[in-house]
Formats: C-alpha cells, structure tokens, sequence
C-alpha cells in the first residue's frame, strides 16, 4: 500500500516522501482496519512534521520513518474481535494515525459512522476543526463570558476552525469579533458572515476600529492560534480578568505579557488542543461528536475545500497549506 512518510524532521515540502510498504496486519480486538479514501492536511500536521512538537531537542525519526496524519474518511476494510461495525460501514476518524496512507489501523472508539447526508468532503473534516471548536466553546465559558455583556475576540478568524467557533458562540448570544491579517481576508470573511464584525490588522488603526466596534463592552477573551506580538497586544486589550486562550503557533515567537497583567489585572492565559481529545470521558467526546455532525449538517458551507492532491502529491498538499490567502481545507486523495 502507498504511505506517506518522513525520514527526519524539516519542510514538509522537503521530508515527504510517498512509499510503498507492507499491507497492515489484521486489527486487534477492539480495532478496525479502514480503507482511507480522503484525508485533510493540517497546519498541525506541518508542525509535527517540522518538530515544533518535539521537547528537549530530540529530532530523531525511527530508521523505517514516521507515517503521516490522524484523521480521514473512508471504509471499514477489516473488524478486530469484539467489534460491532460492519466491513464497507462510510466512516470519519480520530485519532488514528496514519491517516496519509491508503489503509490505517484504529481503536473503534475513534471510528465515527457518517450520516448519509454527509458527504465525503465534509465528513473527511468532521473531527479535528469541529472538536477544537468544541473546546473553544468549552475555554470560553471557563473564561467567565456573560452573553450579552461581554466581547470574545478571534484572530485569524478567517480559518476553519475560527469560523466553526465562531458560529457556534453566535448561537449562543455571545458577542463576537474577527481579527485577520490582510483588507482581502476581511472582505472575503465578510462576505461569507455578513453579520460578524470584521478588522484587518494590516490597518494601523486596527485598535481604535475594534475599540470602535465594541464600544463599552469588555473583551472577556481572544481565542488566538497565532502568538507572537498580535496575542501580546490582544493580550492587553482585555479586561480585568480576561483570558488569552491559545490553540496553535501560526507566527512561531513567543507571547509577550507584563508581570503585573497577571498580579494587577488578574489576566490569565490558558490553552486548548485537540490532541487531549481522545483522553476525555467517552460521554463528553459523544457530546462534541454530536456538536460536530450537527455543524456539518446544518452548516456544510463551513467545511470549504481549497484543493484535493492525489496521495502520490502530498509535499504539494504541504506546500498549499501555506499558500497566502488559502480559503478551504487542502484534501489527499487514494
């Protein structure tokens, strides 16, 4: 079968290579064996790929290298024992790694059946940008927000995952704004939610737009995937006792902050990751599956697609990741 891997750590564009290697072994109890037919390409993938993840300096990649990717769609090829899902069953998953190659082994507790008015597209994203949202909506009423009183402000609100967050937290009466990087982003984001204040911080009157736009009411919390100074600087426009709630690393330098915003103003900073998602209680994860399929059904036009590569391209995939100005989910194909 054709897998995608990485013999060391570095540009995505650069490392992968798409392979041959032995067909897996029949799953283990408990397990399913899935024939991937789609998977989506994460900036969190590049960054494992790159080593962002890795701790201590430790760059080493086994000598038979690191298969690619922990989510997709496609069929149950083959059921481990005490298994209730049927071969050929239309499946999403998360995690389950491996997802960059044509088969992959995964515990069925991760292995969600699709809707049939759900198609391939969306389903191939309906775990990790869906469940982040989730943890977002979860971060922000940790963070104390009063619907109706209090501002949630996003940066990069043009993204997937901003997008889903943000459509959930209007569902829920809390006031919202988006934050992104160029005049074109804001003007794209506009036209897809008309409704949703938008600032480009390309402006060098960004704060004073935003100051204008809220008027008196506090920002209780940024939901921020960029760090480096526009978190710094967000970071110090909440109000006492606002959260900067962190959930990647798009710009690569660290977060800023004064001492005394956290003894004097009580700010706090905190985060969330969806790779944590599969160690909470099985009736929490039904809970965001749930929240992830009524998204996709209701909502199919947040689930965009920029591009689909055949397997055979993933260091193209890779390199469209980054494409300035990409609106959509970047698909592989087999």
């Amino acid at each position: 079968m054709r897998s995608v891997l990485y013999y060391r750590h570095g540009v995505p564009s650069e490392v992968l290579e798409t392979v041959e290697v032995p067909a897996l072994p029949p799953p283990p109890p408990g397990h399913v064996v899935v024939r991937v037919r789609m998977r989506p390409v994460h900036y969190g993938d590049l960054l494992g790929i790159a080593g962002r993840y890795r701790s201590g300096g430790d760059l080493s990649v086994p000598p038979e290298g690191n298969r690619v990717g922990f989510e997709g769609l496609g069929e149950i090829a083959f059921v481990g024992e005490g298994v209730d899902l049927q071969p050929g069953t239309r499946v999403a998953f998360f995690p389950g790694r491996g997802a960059w190659s044509e088969y992959a082994t995964v515990a069925a507790e991760f292995v969600t059946p699709l809707p049939d008015d759900v198609p391939d597209e969306v389903g191939a994203q309906l775990h990790v940008n869906p469940l982040t949202a989730a943890l977002l909506r979860r971060a922000v009423d940790r963070a104390g927000i009063v619907p109706g009183r209090d501002v949630v402000v996003l940066t990069a609100a043009g993204s997937a995952v901003a997008r889903l967050a943000i459509t959930a937290l209007a569902a829920a009466d809390i006031a919202v704004v988006g934050l992104v990087r160029s005049d074109r982003g804001a003007q794209e984001l506009r036209g897809r939610m008309p409704w949703l204040p938008v600032h480009s911080t390309a402006n060098p009157h960004w704060k004073e737009k935003l100051a204008d736009t809220i008027g008196s009411s506090p920002i209780k919390a940024v939901l921020d995937p960029v760090g480096g100074a526009l978190a710094s600087e967000l970071a110090n426009l909440l109000t006492n006792g606002g959260s900067l709630i962190s959930y990647g690393d798009l710009s690569g330098e660290p977060i800023s902050l004064s001492a005394l915003a956290f003894s004097t103003r009580d700010i706090r900073i905190f985060g969330v990751t969806v790779g944590t998602w599969a160690q909470l209680p099985a009736a929490q994860r039904a809970e965001d599956l749930q929240f992830a399929i009524d998204l996709a059904r209701r909502h199919p036009e947040l689930f965009p697609v920029s591009a689909c590569y055949d397997l055979a391209n993933a260091s193209d995939a890779a390199s469209h990741v980054e494409w300035p100005g990409k609106t959509g989910i970047v698909l592989m194909t087999s």
